[in-house]
């Protein structure tokens, strides 16, 4: 593995940085992942990277494995390569998110082989998952580099919520609950936090047109369209592809906690991208 990033010598733009990113994946060695266990403890494997697209750089897993369901539970990984000759190390992190795009898997599946024939060749149980606030390390003897990666764009990011009755049942009475109490988180978190309501409140309204959201619409608290907009927008990039299926998804990606963590993970993270471009 080498330094692609200093290989020519001159700057390299930030629209580059995913397809130089995927150049050190392809070319180096094992890769391996850490992340959040399920019982909260640090865990290491090995992770399978398979193309990059637009911008997005795309990793398969399997949906039967440990891997799948911590990152399902914790979706913030860190990927790590080290060349034994060179000394290079390279580090990636971010945000997962999970796309079930038949496409995309299709592709993920003929880039790695080995996890399709782990999966049995079904292909129905691969998943595919893409980072967002991606940051990159370069690290050598001498020097270390820090890149941000930008957001990837044009890649699918929405939820899909199964047709069932209980589902919709656990969806009509947080909604019910937000109007009676709204929780208590700050004024910006409750925001992103009602962004994410809305997400999943206009995916039941697809499924079951006779529900009520309007104990939404009165609680909310957005002033503004324009401010409801925005945060539903920034709620879904950060849910992802998420399907769900049982209530307790729902429990979870629904916790007024997890969303004041995301919107303290979101705003630290805007503040350091305020400072490098000063």
């Amino acid at each position: 593995m080498i330094d692609l990033f200093d290989l020519s010598g001159k700057p390299v733009k930030k629209e580059e940085y995913a397809g130089k990113a995927a150049l050190c994946l392809k070319s180096g060695p094992a890769l391996y992942a850490g992340m959040i266990g399920l019982d909260g403890r640090p865990q290491v494997r090995p992770a399978a990277f398979a193309f990059e697209q637009g911008g997005a750089l795309y990793f398969l897993t399997l949906k039967s494995c440990r891997m799948y369901a911590e990152l399902s539970k914790t979706p913030y990984v860190q990927f790590c390569m080290i060349d034994a000759e060179s000394q290079l190390t390279f580090r990636l992190s971010g945000k997962v998110c999970f796309t079930e795009d038949v496409d995309l898997i299709e592709r993920a599946a003929a880039s790695c082989p080995q996890m399709l024939k782990k999966a049995g060749n079904d292909r129905k149980m691969l998943i595919a998952f893409f980072l967002l606030g991606a940051e990159m390390i370069i690290e050598t003897e001498d020097d270390e580099k820090q890149y941000r990666l930008p957001d990837p764009g044009g890649v699918l990011i929405g939820i899909t919520v199964k047709k069932k009755t209980e589902l919709r049942d656990r969806i009509a009475r947080i909604i019910e609950r937000r109007e009676a109490e709204p929780p208590a988180i700050g004024a910006e978190a409750l925001c992103l936090y009602d962004g994410a309501l809305f997400v999943f409140a206009e995916a039941a309204k697809a499924l079951w047109p006779r529900m009520d959201i309007r104990p939404l619409e009165r609680s909310a608290a957005f002033e503004t369209y324009d401010e409801r907009e925005k945060y539903t927008a920034r709620a879904a990039s950060i849910i992802g592809n998420a399907v769900i299926d049982k209530p307790e998804d729902l429990t979870y990606l629904l916790d007024p906690e997890k969303w004041a963590g995301e919107f303290l993970w979101t705003f630290n993270r805007e503040s350091r991208e305020a400072e490098d471009r000063q």
